[in-house]
């Protein structure tokens, strides 16, 4: 009970310790309090161990817009109370992003994002979600751009991708790995509404702390063809695919080809509302220490809607299929396995006064795998929460 006292009091101090300031500041400070429920912390298939959960967060977001140069940080730190967890009651996770854009000259642009997670929950993605071991982990993604517009219809895109995921325990430590990536991509607009582009890119893939006789460290080559297309101003599509050549430093394993392939579609049906479709299928790195790799099926459903200035919905939900195939596990008498992993989330705000909201959350997940090594599960988490603009 001190310990729920100490978070709710942090987080009634912050919220009152600071009065508003002018709007056109480029600093903004929100403060969050949720108290919700989760049914399953240990992510376990059987004797799930259900808990109170109590999280506090600060969110501070920095926007500076200048002639040449964009610089935007947005930075969550939150402090995560579980009472029924035996091993560590307390969690401190933290989410930052932050991107910045520096026009060189009219015709060339320069830009980086970096985003950085700690978290105490299985790996997560912008797309989609990544179930691996439930271990504290950290994880970065930095991504730079130097896009040349060659032509008025006409540009060139040199890009490079950096990405590190390390758990904190020894124990995982052989499922720590690092890829670099980079490519070229020509685009060229042929009307208006129709973009047409070319795509090459190297991807190096490592697991630095792992066994040599379980390497999974390849390299994997990519090329192919896009399009973007804006049927009206309520539809916009893309469509990109292409092949993969991918050659596995472990020689007990045969180097592959396969296609790859990725699609998106966003309907804005009124101003207030938003659906977004995407997929994609690809060759990628296993979730799964026993296998090298895995073909890897997603697909995710977005919707936004605004009912008034006051009330928001957001929703979405994920889908993913690994196939692990039995010619890239180490056990020589492993099988093909299959695995599939599922997300559905909602989220309702509603602004009841000029700088507060109160959400409603809701959050599932569940894992359905019949890979040995690993153990399905599903978790429900749903929370209800006050948040504050400080400033």
């Amino acid at each position: 009970m001190k310990t729920l006292q100490r978070i709710a009091v942090a987080g009634l101090l912050a919220a009152f310790a600071v009065t508003g300031f002018a709007q056109s500041q480029p600093l903004h400070i929100y403060n969050r309090l949720r108290v919700g429920y989760d049914d399953n912390i240990y992510n376990s298939e059987n004797d799930k161990t259900h808990s109170l959960r109590l999280v506090e967060e600060i969110e501070l977001k920095l926007n500076v817009a200048l002639e040449r140069l964009y610089l935007g940080i947005d930075y969550r730190p939150s402090l995560l109370w579980l009472p029924e967890r035996d091993d560590n009651e307390t969690d401190f996770l933290h989410d930052l992003t932050a991107s910045l854009s520096y026009s060189l000259t009219p015709q060339l642009v320069f830009s980086v994002k970096d985003t950085l997670r700690a978290s105490q929950l299985p790996e997560l993605e912008d797309e989609g979600y990544r179930v691996r071991s439930d271990d504290d982990n950290w994880n970065n993604n930095v991504v730079g751009t130097l896009a040349w517009n060659l032509l008025p219809q006409t540009r060139l895109d040199l890009s490079g991708r950096y990405y590190i995921f390390e758990y904190s325990e020894d124990e995982h430590e052989a499922d720590n790995y690092r890829i670099a990536v980079g490519g070229v991509s020509l685009r060229q607009q042929l009307a208006s509404h129709t973009t047409v582009f070319g795509d090459f890119r190297y991807e190096k893939l490592e697991y630095p702390d792992a066994q040599k006789e379980y390497s999974r460290d390849a390299d994997s080559f990519f090329g192919g063809l896009g399009l973007e297309q804006t049927f009206s101003d309520k539809l916009v599509g893309m469509l990109r695919g292409g092949f993969q050549h991918r050659n596995y430093d472990n020689d007990r394993f045969d180097n592959s080809n396969n296609p790859y392939v990725d699609a998106s579609i966003t309907f804005m049906p009124s101003p207030d509302t938003r659906f977004t479709l995407s997929g994609g299928y690809s060759v990628s790195e296993s979730d799964s220490g026993s296998y090298a790799s895995q073909d890897r099926v997603t697909g995710a459903l977005n919707f936004a809607h605004d009912f008034s200035n006051k009330l928001t919905l957001y929703a979405g939900g994920s889908i993913a299929h690994g196939k692990y195939e039995a010619d890239y596990a180490f056990d020589p008498a492993a099988k093909d396995e299959d695995e599939n992993s599922y997300t559905a989330n909602a989220r309702i705000s509603y602004k009841v006064f000029q700088n507060n909201w109160l959400e409603l959350g809701y959050t599932f997940t569940k894992l359905d795998s019949d890979v040995p090594s690993r153990a399905s599960y599903d978790r429900n988490r749903v929370d209800l929460g006050w948040k504050i603009q400080l400033f």
